[in-house]
Formats: C-alpha cells, sequence, structure tokens
C-alpha cells in the first residue's frame, strides 16, 4: 500500500506520545491489535478519539412530539439516562442525529445525548469498543471489517439506501485511467472513503494497493478536501453532496458515480457495542427512536431539515443548500432502517477474494434488527 506519511504527522506524533507514554490511548490500541485492527496503520489515532467532544451549534426550534406521527409510541421513556454518541464524517446523513440533538428528541425519551465528531471509521470504532461512547454513525463497508474480527460491535440500523458518492478530480485527470499514479485523499487509511474507492477502482481495473497513492488527511472535514482537492495537493477524493457540488464550482469534474458501477453499498449504519445491547436494552431503544424522530422530522420539515444542514454543515448558498437536502430527503434516507442482510452478504462476497478474514463474519450476530421490529411492532415506524 502507497501511504502519502506527512498528512497527519502532527497528530500521529501526539497519538504515539500517548502511547509510548502508556496514555489513555494505550489500552484502545491493545484491544484493537487484539482484534486485528490495528493494521489500519497509524492513522487510526488521528482523530481525537478519547478527546472532548465537539460543541453543540445553537438548537434548532422545538420539535413537536413525533411518537404521535409516528402512529403509536415507543417504550415509556427511561429514567433520565446520559449517554455519549459519535459519528465518523460530518455527512448529510447523520442529519437525523443533529436533528435529534438539537431539536430534543431523545430527551423525549428519556436521554441526554452527548454527541461528538471522531474522524474516521476506525477512530469511533476505538471509542466504541473501550466504551467511550455507546453509539456511533460510520461507514458499514470498513465497519463490516471490524465486525469479522470484533463480533461484539452490532450494528443496529442504516437509514441510507443508495450511494450518494461520486468521485470528484483536478482537470488534469480527464479520464479514470488517469488516476494511475495519482494522489487520493482520504480521511484515513481503512476508512468508509477509503474503502468505497477501493472497491470502485477495482471495479474499473486497478490495483488500489499498488496503483494510486492514498494521501490520508486526518479530517472528516469537506472543507479540508475541498482545500486539498484545490491546491493540488490530491488529485481526487470521493465526495458527496455538498462536497461534490462545491469541487465541481471549483473546477473539479466528476470521474464517477458510485451508484452507476452495480456495486452494493453498505450506508452509514448506527452501531452499539453488545454489552450495550445486552444490559442496557431500554436505553438502546430509546437512541433508536428518537433517531427514527429525527429521520421523520428530517423529510417532513424542509426548513427544519435544512437549518440543521445550514448550521452543521455551514452551508450558507441556497443552491448548494437545496441540493443537498434534496439529495437525501428521497428514497436514499428511509423512515424504515432495517438492516439488509442480504446486501451485506453481496458486500462480504466482493470483499472476501482480497480479504479473506471476512470468510468468519457471522451476520446474523452483527446485525441487529430487534429493536427496529420491537419499535415497528408497536407502530412506531412508518408503513412500509
Amino acid at each position: 500500500m502507497k501511504w502519502c506519511a506527512n498528512a497527519g504527522a502532527v497528530g500521529r506524533t501526539a497519538a504515539l506520545h500517548a502511547w509510548h507514554s502508556g496514555g489513555p490511548l494505550e489500552h484502545v490500541w491493545r484491544r484493537l491489535a487484539r482484534a486485528g485492527l490495528a493494521g489500519a496503520g497509524s492513522v487510526l489515532l488521528l482523530a481525537a478519539c478519547g478527546g472532548p467532544p465537539a460543541s453543540a451549534p445553537p438548537p434548532v426550534a422545538q420539535a413537536p412530539t413525533t411518537a404521535a406521527e409516528g402512529g403509536s409510541s415507543a417504550a415509556p421513556p427511561v429514567a433520565r439516562t446520559r449517554v455519549r454518541a459519535a459519528y465518523a464524517i460530518a455527512d448529510g446523513m447523520v442529519a437525523p442525529m443533529w436533528l435529534a440533538l438539537s431539536a430534543g428528541l431523545w430527551q423525549q425519551h428519556g436521554l441526554d445525548v452527548e454527541l461528538s465528531l471522531i474522524t474516521g471509521t476506525p477512530n469511533v470504532m476505538a471509542a466504541l469498543i473501550n466504551n467511550d461512547v455507546q453509539f456511533v454513525q460510520s461507514a458499514g463497508d470498513s465497519g463490516l471489517r471490524i465486525q469479522a474480527r470484533d463480533p461484539d460491535v452490532v450494528a443496529l440500523l442504516n437509514p441510507s439506501r443508495t450511494s450518494p458518492h461520486r468521485l470528484l478530480a483536478a482537470p488534469a485527470i480527464e479520464r479514470v485511467e488517469d488516476l494511475r499514479g495519482r494522489r487520493i485523499g482520504v480521511a484515513a487509511i481503512g476508512d468508509g472513503g477509503y474503502v468505497l474507492t477501493s472497491k470502485a477502482l477495482q471495479q474499473l481495473g486497478f490495483n488500489p494497493e499498488r496503483e494510486v497513492l492514498w494521501v490520508p488527511l486526518g479530517t472528516g472535514s469537506r472543507s479540508e478536501f475541498l482545500a486539498a482537492l484545490a491546491a493540488g495537493a490530491i488529485d481526487a477524493t470521493l465526495l458527496t453532496p455538498p462536497g461534490d457540488l462545491l469541487a465541481i464550482q471549483q473546477g473539479a469534474h466528476v470521474l464517477f458515480n458510485y451508484a452507476d458501477l452495480g456495486l452494493p453499498f453498505a450506508g452509514l449504519p448506527v452501531y452499539t457495542y453488545r454489552r450495550t445491547l445486552e444490559q442496557r436494552r431500554s436505553i438502546v431503544e430509546a437512541f433508536v427512536a428518537g433517531l427514527i424522530d429525527g429521520i421523520r422530522l428530517f423529510k417532513a420539515d424542509p426548513a427544519r431539515g435544512k437549518e440543521i444542514l445550514t448550521q452543521r454543515m455551514a452551508l450558507s448558498d441556497p443552491e448548494i443548500l437545496e441540493w443537498t437536502y434534496e439529495s437525501l430527503r428521497g428514497p436514499r434516507m428511509s423512515e424504515r432502517p432495517f438492516l439488509d442482510l442480504e446486501q451485506n452478504r453481496a458486500i462480504v462476497d466482493a470483499l472476501v477474494a482480497d480479504e479473506p478474514e471476512l470468510q468468519a463474519i457471522q451476520l446474523s450476530r452483527v446485525l441487529d434488527n430487534s429493536i427496529l421490529e420491537d419499535l415497528d411492532r408497536r407502530g412506531y415506524l412508518a408503513s412500509p
């Protein structure tokens, strides 16, 4: 694998200092090493995995009680409980989480949720495994790799149905073939963007470990990817709305749409750890119910949906905001976010030739629809 070692050097130095000094990251690294995750490289610790959460933006207007809008109700609210959650990338598909927090939807179910960004799937999963957070939303493709090694990482739901990803390239990259020997930006080696881009390149006849140069930027920030592309620090990167349209406005162009390649898409599932699911099931149900409320509110109320995108993604251009919102509110974001066993099986089958360790994964164990099924029986989910 080719890797630009100069990217994120400061973050790696700080992380490795904590490791060598026996700091709080040491036990996370050791547990991940035992689970086989240390192979993600030193970029595993680029993000502030144990750091303070990002400060919340000003809240949007209080949402109405959404349980009634869903048809029936979830279980009675739990006693007021504080939990921590994180997401791996500031993507529009995280908007239901942002709304659940800012509109007080989780509070209606008895939860005080501390929500933060921990960039990259390896980093956010490290926090989950270590119980620094109890819930995470992260890329499903790279999540499967982690679940193959640690089957106690459990997916609960997946609101994303189809891929919005497009590979944006600098003007000098006129064709897909021109990517050979070029630099592709990702947040971290092993994260969702890396996995999706690797799969796409394989489909297009590349050896992604040898024929391109991976540049880990150490951030999930859209602005950092756009800046790196505009400055010529990278030649291409995989983007979702609004990043794709912003890159086009800066002079980049689309090399391919991921959805056109016919590849299975794992989306951005929400995960917990088995100890939480088994020991605190009512808390898990409350968290999922609040997130369902967030999905419903985002799709039903364009003003609120656009407001949270403006706040969390710093969108001020009306065209960019409209593009982003409309790309999410349709069938791409599901109000019945059940995990698709067959879709995940297809992903595993597509990857297993190059990653034989995936043969060990027990999808029936790591994909758990039982919380959604309980809510559905009580009429809390939208009708099929």
